[in-house]
């Protein structure tokens, strides 16, 4: 990620896990489930959130891959 002493890169990714960790991670008993359990719900909980969570990070409060793809074609439109 980044050079020793700069933390910006992981600024972001911890975050995010913070996120993943309080939505929904911590709502469940995880001692409970198979690995293979966790690791499909840790992926539909990033399909939620990049297909349909409503963020406050861009304009619009549009998802990301929303907004990608509206951003993307606003771009090829100009």
């Amino acid at each position: 990620m980044s050079n020793v002493g700069k933390c910006y890169d992981n600024a972001r990714i911890e975050s995010w896990f913070a996120t993943l960790k309080k939505e929904k991670l911590y709502q469940i008993n995880t001692m409970d489930l198979t690995k293979e359990e966790v690791k499909t719900i840790i992926w539909r909980y990033v399909n939620y959130y990049n297909r349909h969570r409503v963020t406050t990070v861009n304009p619009g409060g549009w998802p990301p891959v929303v907004y990608r793809l509206k951003t993307a074609h606003r771009g090829k439109a100009a």
